[in-house]
């Protein structure tokens, strides 16, 4: 496994391990089911993110608090890996690296592995046809709500993004202090590697 692989899964992926406690195998295959679902297809995030929630409901499982996270940790690892030319990431490799890095159950990386592996091809094919054709922004405006509580402000702190489209249509998303903390981080991750690419 190429050193860069393995470090784009740790500072990618690594930040939301604290979390994959709580993913069980059903919950996993919905995630990967979705997962090729939103590589395969042009529906937006919010979309998929829905289907994922009703698929495990009619299945009878509980959707946790932090669902959205463990969709982003499932599909962030497929995305890394789809972006590596076949060959580069070997089996035995990413599997060491799903279980050691990530901490993923043995057999939760046995499901993972079968899927990105068995469907390599049809799956990088279908990831470089639909990521240019994501719904893009034309503008994005956020802002700061706080809750007055006997809880503590932070607890009950949320920022809002208010994205417009190019079609003219209006998207809202709101995110607890964290998640746009871990936002940022990524952020600021992708314009210093900008700053290093140009400088090259």
């Amino acid at each position: 496994m190429t050193f860069s692989f393995r470090h784009n899964i740790q500072r990618n992926v690594q930040p939301y391990s604290s979390i994959l406690p709580q993913l069980s195998k059903p919950m996993l295959r919905v995630l990967i089911q979705v997962s090729v679902h939103y590589i395969e297809t042009k529906k937006s995030c919010s979309e998929v993110l829905s289907l994922a929630k009703s698929k495990l409901t009619n299945a009878g499982h509980e959707v946790p608090g932090d669902f959205c996270e463990l969709f982003t940790i499932v599909f962030l690892m497929m995305q890394i890996f789809l972006r590596y030319p076949k060959g580069v990431v070997k089996a035995d490799e990413l599997r060491k690296c799903l279980m050691v890095d990530l901490r993923f159950s043995e057999e939760c990386v046995e499901d993972i592995c079968t899927v990105i592996f068995h469907h390599r091809e049809i799956l990088s094919k279908n990831y470089s046809d639909t990521k240019l054709d994501r719904v893009k922004m034309l503008n994005v405006k956020w802002r700061i709500n706080i809750s007055l509580t006997l809880s503590t402000i932070q607890d009950k702190t949320t920022v809002v993004l208010h994205f417009k489209l190019p079609s003219g249509d209006f998207r809202t998303l709101e995110l607890p202090l964290s998640t746009f903390q871990r936002l940022r981080y990524s952020i600021t991750l992708l314009l210093n590697d900008l700053q290093h690419f140009q400088s090259r």
